[in-house]
């Protein structure tokens, strides 16, 4: 086996949602998580979910076999078990899934992920990162902060933090892996963002999954909720898989560390997150032009200008608000609040949906790309 079984392992993961980028460190990252014959192996694995009995098949090996291998890289995160009441399936894990979100999900500090990490940064802000800028579909949605809408009754479920958790039965909770990735670099150092990292949730197969591999650590419903005030308390941005139905991640954000926010971050008019559908509003009676929102605000949305408390003046740049809900939480004075936008955004149904989208807006035949994977 040489470099060759990497290249039709990168080959084959490029044609699914999130292609590879040519880079001169993509087969060194390559060849830390695995080796030249899972890769070859790897390279036969469909991205949509099948049987062992169908896989073993597939690569012509025994079905024990082919169970043994998959359960190892199930527990590295490079193929997805989904175990259900009375069958298991597989499927390959994608390109942001086996680099961005694990193993940095396990929130280890050693040797290996050390020499990980600057890797990753590199690789993503010289190429992979291109990946995420200019696509109409984003892989997370912002939803709002709860009771930071000025009229609940505009509220849907999907965009309701609370009834989106009311959903789920089973919940884990995993270390931020943008967060570790960053605090692993010398480059940027382990004071570069003081958040908490340990704040990552799962929800029902994702969770299953995380909790069968020893990836992420079983929470109750009440935990993931305590997480997600923490996670309000300090300023972070809630960010729900973008879809209406079998959401399965709520990510809290931050601006400096958050690999949806950094290849944009002063690109005008490009923003990290899908937006929710409120925008931010004021009362401008209850101002008192202290600047908290404008220091909170993930997008920089917000500028105080005027040196005199007579003569500030706030001035917000409705483009790049997510409608997030993070300069209403931390305002002291309760004068700032989200209303409904004019224009209401549609988001994918399911995950299906997303990954049709992801196809279609790089250039990819969804239908094609589905058939391939069947």
């Amino acid at each position: 086996m040489t470099d060759e079984s990497y290249q039709k392992y990168i080959e084959h993961v490029s044609e699914w949602v999130f292609a590879f980028s040519e880079h001169a460190d993509l087969i060194p990252m390559l060849k830390m998580r695995m080796s030249a014959e899972e890769a070859e192996f790897l390279s036969k694995i469909p991205f949509l979910p099948h049987t062992s009995e169908e896989l073993s098949k597939r690569l012509n090996i025994p079905k024990a076999d082919f169970e043994e291998k998959a359960k190892l890289l199930a527990h590295r995160g490079l193929i997805f078990c989904i175990k259900g009441s009375s069958i298991t399936r597989y499927a390959l894990a994608d390109s942001l899934f086996i680099y961005y979100r694990m193993p940095g999900w396990e929130g280890k500090d050693d040797e290996w992920n050390r020499k990980l990490a600057p890797l990753l940064n590199r690789y993503y802000t010289e190429a992979y990162g291109e990946e995420f800028i200019g696509h109409p579909t984003q892989g997370l949605r912002t939803i709002p902060i709860n009771q930071t809408i000025d009229d609940p009754k505009t509220i849907m479920p999907y965009e309701d933090i609370i009834k989106v958790i009311d959903n789920f039965s089973v919940f884990t909770v995993a270390h931020c892996a943008c967060r570790m990735r960053r605090k692993l670099d010398p480059a940027f150092g382990e004071d570069h963002c003081t958040h908490e990292t340990e704040n990552c949730l799962h929800f029902d197969t994702l969770a299953k999954y995380k909790i069968q591999n020893g990836i992420g650590r079983e929470i109750t419903k009440e935990e993931c909720l305590e997480i997600l005030k923490k996670a309000a308390d300090a300023g972070l941005v809630h960010g729900v898989s973008n879809s209406m139905e079998k959401m399965d991640t709520i990510c809290n954000c931050c601006s400096c560390c958050c690999l949806f926010f950094e290849k944009v971050k002063n690109v005008p008019g490009i923003v990290g997150h899908q937006k929710s559908n409120y925008i931010r509003e004021i009362d401008e009676e209850k101002c008192i032009k202290c600047g908290l929102c404008v220091k909170k605000c993930p997008m920089e949305a917000l500028e105080m200008v005027g040196e005199k408390k007579e003569e500030k003046k706030l001035i917000f740049t409705p483009e790049l608000c997510l409608g997030c809900g993070v300069c209403v939480h931390k305002c002291p004075k309760d004068a700032i609040f989200l209303v409904r936008r004019d224009e209401e955004i549609n988001y994918p149904k399911d995950q299906r949906e997303i990954a049709a989208a992801f196809l279609s807006e790089r250039g990819r035949d969804p239908v094609e790309t589905f058939r391939k994977n069947m």
